[in-house]
C-alpha cells in the first residue's frame, strides 16, 4: 500500500510538531536542572550562614556565662568585705568593753569561726 500525498503531508507535519514539542520539553528540563543547581548553591550558602550564626550564638553564650560568673565572684567579694568590716567593728566594740586579753582572744576566735561559717554559706550559693 502506498501512502497518499495527504498521509505523507500529515506525517511531515506530525514530525515537525513532535520536534517542536521535544525542543520545548528539552528546554523546560534544562531550565529545571539549572534552577535545581542554583537552588542547591543557595542552600549551601544558607547552611554556611547558619553555621556562622550558630558559632556566634555559642560565643555570645560563653561570654554571658563568663560575665555571670564574674558577677557572682564580685558579689561574693563584696559580701566578704562587708563581713570583714562588721567583724572588725564587733571586735573593736568587744575590745573596748573587755580589758581581759584572754576574753578578747576568745571573742576573736569566735568571730573567726563565724566568718568561716559565713564564707562557707556564701560558697554554697
Amino acid at each position: 500500500m502506498s501512502k497518499t500525498v495527504e498521509e505523507k503531508y500529515m506525517e511531515g507535519i506530525m514530525r515537525e510538531e513532535n520536534a517542536l514539542v521535544f525542543a520545548r520539553f528539552n528546554k523546560l528540563v534544562n531550565n529545571l536542572f539549572s534552577e535545581k543547581s542554583e537552588a542547591q548553591e543557595e542552600i549551601l550558602a544558607l547552611k554556611s550562614q547558619i553555621n556562622t550564626l550558630q558559632k556566634s550564638i555559642a560565643e555570645y553564650k560563653r561570654e554571658i556565662a563568663n560575665l555571670n560568673e564574674k558577677l557572682k565572684k564580685q558579689d561574693f567579694l563584696e559580701k566578704s568585705k562587708e563581713i570583714q568590716k562588721e567583724s572588725v567593728k564587733i571586735v573593736a566594740n568587744k575590745a573596748k568593753k573587755s580589758t581581759d586579753s584572754v576574753e578578747i582572744k576568745k571573742t576573736i576566735t569566735e568571730l573567726i569561726q563565724e566568718i568561716d561559717a559565713c564564707i562557707a554559706l556564701l560558697n554554697e550559693e
